[in-house]
């Protein structure tokens, strides 16, 4: 290796390893090859360049928000996770974190911890974040067919980003220019005035009829060229509101730009740094926007109606109808623009449009069904999303009329005159909008045509077969399930059904009976409890299961955050199965009361139910009875203990020093070091222990890393998960 090259961190190890005796040198370069391929070896060190912003929800639970400085990436972390951050300073090892959020928390989070290293990487906020080498091989491996690149073409024409770096410091310019005037009381006084007087002026001069709607200069052409040129102006002012509210609040907007939104211009700025901000400021930063355009359309409703008509008075009457049409749309809480993410920050109710319509596709009904008592958000879930429905109707029906008005009579205009100018800007016109809209129609055609193509599959024999085999699949990977006979497996197996599920729609609600069993073979469901999100499920994932033994009221909800599907079994068809295997039946049923036991473990409740089924792979029960030393100090340790049922008594150089009950573990320090014992345990009465060994530990976070692509998922949505507020977009 040359001297310009860089060499990976391990490149003296190995040497060192080939160096080694014959016999030796093979183990050892495969040791460090390990180290240095696996992630859990990884020091994770956070960049230098972090900013922190402790924020606070209405409800005064406290999350913070991480900014690198350097690349402008944001995180929203809960408490637990920011002081893991802290302790992510290159000294300490994935491993390390986890034992070291052991002993602080007294839970074994593993795939929190895992789960956060992943994240940081992922958006940049670690020095040298550990690379995941398979995952690198795997995407380079993929192949790229002809559809697929087809497909991406298309995307690029209906949706494409053409971004503009650095206009930080010239938007900074123009807010210590002028900006501010505009947040004076004064200027906001004038504002609310001129905000009332446009509509009521516009209201007027339609009564009047001095200015046609779909004409300037009695030309249909004329007006449709003002109508893009004064759409293009307008989203420019919107989006400068958006920006002059992030410069008062002494926030950064790193960029801005253009985007092709299905072949319309649409302009942005990345207005992201707010949130580093209290929510006041977050909530004027969404108002500035549709307000900019409020206040503008009323001067120019004021010159439309004062000035006598002509081209002066037609201009002023075209662009400010333009403003208004602009900022009804983008205050419509209905829309997910800036109205919606008002209402979402204001309310702090994430993913509102997806839950409110999940609601009222499948809850709601079955309520109304059961004449069952709505709650207070359910009603407002309802109001929502049939208010969101029925808004999307009638939009989709302006718009046709709109298009049919403006397109009918520029067509007219067109083919009737002899102007070739005005037929050539026509045909111009009419293959912008053919061009995206034929793309648009490629990509929603393709996706009917897939879900088309899945349903007829879905229907003929061969499509059963897979199904029965990705539930048997399913079942197999859960431990609970894995005891059971072959046979019987696949009988139950055959008797699951199938259920595609849309985001936001709550499949489980916490307080109700039970009697179904879900196994999430894709997408990803949210648990919350109390209102509060307590965890993410990922495929392989399940719940509900004590609704197989007994009808007890659920003691979570559980909600698709995006398109899933899972396969289900009720407890009808459960008991059914098994109502001649009792002994079979039993031995289910034991499993999952043990399984819900140790679930029910302060040390365990962090973990979802696949994760737990990858801890209790490696834990072994251990049975003690009274006086039986557990431990002894001054011993090696190699493996710790977690309290099942009973009491332990905790000696220190013959002193009794604690006792530990149900749920408590002893002997931690063996997960990361091999040092003698530092007390002795000796049990207070018969005891079932769990024991983990330091080498399974290490085993259990590899196979966690394992799960990490599906943690990775995470990135985009943290900081808009819970209070949406996207980077601005105008329309």
């Amino acid at each position: 290796m040359s001297a310009a090259q860089t060499s990976f961190p391990f490149e003296n190890e190995i040497i060192n390893a080939l160096n080694t005796q014959p016999d030796q040198a093979e183990a050892s370069v495969w040791a460090v090859l390990q180290r240095a391929l696996l992630p859990i070896h990884a020091c994770p060190r956070v960049v230098t360049t972090l900013e922190v912003a402790a924020q606070t929800t209405t409800s005064g639970k406290s999350y913070f928000v991480l900014r690198n400085t350097a690349q402008n990436t944001y995180l929203k972390l809960e408490p637990r996770e920011y002081e893991l951050v802290g302790l992510m300073d290159g000294t300490r090892t994935v491993r390390q974190l986890v034992v070291e959020y052991f002993l602080r928390t007294g839970a074994l989070a593993v795939p929190r911890v895992t789960g956060l290293v992943q994240l940081l990487a992922t958006n940049s906020f670690l020095a040298e974040p550990p690379r995941d080498v398979y995952a690198d091989l795997r995407e380079k491996m993929r192949a790229s067919g002809v559809a697929e690149r087809a497909t991406r073409l298309a995307r690029g024409f209906v949706f494409s980003e053409f971004t503009i770096s650095n206009i930080d410091a010239a938007l900074a310019r123009l807010y210590h220019t002028v900006g501010w005037l505009f947040f004076t009381r004064p200027a906001l006084w004038l504002g609310i005035a001129l905000s009332a007087l446009g509509p009521l002026i516009y209201a007027e001069e339609f009564a009047r009829g001095r200015y046609p709607l779909a004409q300037f200069g009695d030309s249909y052409l004329a007006a449709f060229a003002l109508f893009f040129a004064f759409q293009f102006v307008t989203l420019i002012i919107h989006e400068l509101g958006h920006a002059m509210a992030v410069k008062r609040a002494g926030r950064v907007v790193p960029r801005g730009g253009f985007l092709m939104y299905y072949g319309f211009p649409a302009g942005f700025v990345d207005t992201t740094d707010i949130w580093m901000a209290p929510r006041r400021a977050r909530l004027i930063t969404s108002f500035a926007g549709p307000y900019t355009g409020l206040v503008l359309g009323g001067v120019c409703a004021v010159g439309a109606f004062f000035l006598p008509q002509g081209l002066a008075g037609a201009l002023c009457f075209t662009w400010g109808l333009v403003l208004l049409v602009n900022t009804v749309f983008n205050f419509n809480p209905l829309l997910e623009l800036d109205g919606y993410y008002l209402l979402v920050d204001w309310l702090e109710k994430p993913l509102l449009r997806a839950r409110a319509l999940g609601f009222v596709r499948g809850a709601m009904w079955e309520k109304i069904r059961a004449r069952a008592r709505f709650s207070r958000e359910e009603i407002f879930f309802a109001l929502f999303g049939i208010s969101s429905l029925g808004y999307s109707v009638f939009a989709l029906l302006l718009a046709l009329q709109f298009w049919q008005l403006r397109l009918g009579s520029l067509a007219g205009e067109a083919l009737t005159g002899r102007n070739i100018l005005a037929q050539s800007a026509a045909l111009l016109l009419g293959t912008l909008l053919f061009i995206p809209l034929a793309l648009a129609l490629y990509v929603w055609g393709r996706k009917l045509f897939e879900y088309a193509a899945a349903r007829v599959t879905a229907l003929n024999a061969r499509a059963e077969k897979i199904v029965r085999r990705e539930a048997l699949e399913a079942l197999s990977a859960i431990s609970l399930w894995q005891n059971l006979p072959e046979a019987r497996l696949l009988e139950i197996a055959r008797a699951m059904r199938v259920q595609n599920v849309a985001a936001g729609t709550v499949v489980v609600q916490q307080g109700e009976h039970g009697d179904t069993f879900y196994v999430i073979a894709r997408g990803a469901f949210d648990v919350y409890v109390d209102g509060a999100f307590v965890e993410r499920l990922a495929p392989g994932d399940y719940f509900g299961e004590i609704a197989l033994l007994t009808h007890a009221p659920r003691n979570a909800t559980v909600m698709a955050h995006e398109p899933s599907r899972v396969f289900t079994l009720d407890a009808q068809t459960f008991n059914a199965l098994l109502a001649h295997d009792l002994q079979t039946k039993r031995k289910l049923e034991m499993a999952m009361q043990y399984h819900a036991e140790i679930a029910a473990l302060p040390l365990f409740q962090e973990l979802s139910p696949s994760e737990l089924d990858l801890v209790l792979t490696k834990l072994q029960p251990q049975s003690v009875d009274a006086g039986a030393v557990i431990m002894r100090q001054g011993e090696a340790g190699d493996r710790f203990y977690i309290i099942h049922k009973g009491r332990i008594e905790i000696s220190k150089d013959g002193q009794r020093v604690a006792t530990r009950g149900a749920g408590e573990a002893i002997g931690e320090i063996a997960l990361l070091y091999n040092i003698p014992r530092t007390a002795t345990a000796r049990a207070l009465e018969p005891t079932e222990l769990l024991t983990l060994t330091a080498n399974d530990f290490l085993d259990l976070l590899v196979r966690y890393l394992g799960r990490a692509d599906a943690l990775q998922n995470l990135s985009a949505q943290r900081l808009r998960g819970y209070n949406s507020l996207p980077a601005s977009l105008g329309d």
